[in-house]
């Protein structure tokens, strides 16, 4: 795989994460929050004031993990507008989710307990890859509401489709990061409307415009629905993608390291695939500073056999992807962050 191959394919595989990311990161409990009984000398502004923001946004990445929930949302990146429909389901075994186009080309994705599988029928395109827990906000721990790099506060309530939500503002601390607002179900605490932040410019958007929570979703309705022309191309590329998926060599994962990352950012998972018949051994490295995260792909191919067309900075929408050729390997780093952020983070890499 070339190294202009390696950005595109990262781009596409990372924004489609983060589209079937946009629906499955969030909020457990259905419990109200507590509102002023009738007579009470508290008012509903007091209630929202005292309530803690890093919580309730806590509360909503569980929430977004454990709730049925079915609707449409739209996706906006700068002049760009998407709608989609979601389905989702949580059990004692795990998450099973569909989401499909509205518009456009008719992709669909579907996610079940190990896989998860992106569809592009017009180009006849599949791309299976390895499930892993996916979340709006890459890692809400116990210390976020600790977190130096972000302020949270709370908003004026508003509505979402409909429904009643409370506002989380959330502010970094310097241009290394994007802000965040979280439109947030007072009764659920789903996610239902989200904006990134560049200063005061939102760079993108996702919003529900109908939502409903199901008791329980047949799982039936998350198999894979094909005409049989699609069968036909459909089947084969899924049983080749899911079978020639490489496993992963803990013995060889720490390939690449760091030196002056941008302030928070740090090391969260690496990962090493093997070289395959048609590309070459890639790592991969998840790096985050609680909130925000940036994938690092190297590519270990010489320099010789690397495109220089895909140095450099790509963007698209809130993604923005940087490029950069070494002697022995093409380096790419990509995620919903400013584009300063991508580039300082590929020009800290070190391979071992």
């Amino acid at each position: 795989m070339s190294g202009q191959r390696a950005v595109g394919t990262a781009l596409r595989v990372v924004l489609m994460s983060s589209l079937v990311g946009m629906g499955a990161t969030g909020p457990a409990h259905a419990a109200s929050d507590p509102v002023p009984a009738a007579g009470s000398s508290e008012s509903a502004d007091d209630v929202v004031q005292s309530m803690d923001p890093a919580e309730l946004v806590r509360s909503m990445s569980i929430a977004m993990k454990t709730l049925n929930y079915e609707g449409d949302f739209v996706h906006v990146q700068g002049t760009h507008i998407t709608s989609m429909n979601i389905l989702h389901s949580s059990d004692d075994n795990g998450e099973l989710e569909r989401m499909r186009s509205l518009d456009g080309e008719a992709r669909e994705v579907y996610r079940n307990h190990s896989l998860v599988t992106c569809i592009w029928p017009a180009s006849q395109s599949v791309v299976v890859s390895k499930s892993k827990p996916r979340e709006l906000l890459p890692k809400v721990d116990a210390d976020l509401a600790a977190n130096k790099r972000y302020r949270f506060t709370m908003g004026e309530p508003d509505r979402v489709a409909g429904l009643i939500t409370h506002v989380v503002n959330v502010t970094p601390a310097d241009t290394f990061r994007y802000g965040y607002r979280f439109w947030i179900d007072r009764d659920t605490h789903m996610l239902l409307r989200s904006m990134l932040l560049d200063g005061q410019r939102a760079v993108e958007q996702v919003m529900f415009t109908v939502i409903k929570y199901p008791e329980s979703i047949d799982v039936a309705r998350f198999e894979v629905e094909t005409d049989s022309e699609q069968v036909s191309w459909l089947e084969p590329k899924k049983l080749q993608a899911s079978s020639g998926l490489p496993e992963i060599l803990a013995d060889q994962v720490d390939r690449v390291d760091f030196a002056n990352l941008p302030d928070g950012y740090r090391e969260v998972s690496e990962t090493y695939s093997p070289m395959l018949p048609d590309s070459a051994p890639i790592s991969h490295v998840m790096l985050s500073d609680g909130m925000a995260s940036v994938s690092v792909y190297v590519e270990y191919v010489p320099l010789a056999e690397q495109s220089e067309g895909a140095a450099g900075l790509s963007s698209m929408g809130a993604m923005n992807a940087y490029g950069l050729s070494s002697e022995n390997a093409f380096i790419t780093a990509v995620g919903e962050v400013p584009a300063d952020t991508v580039q300082a983070i590929a020009n800290a890499v070190k391979i071992h």
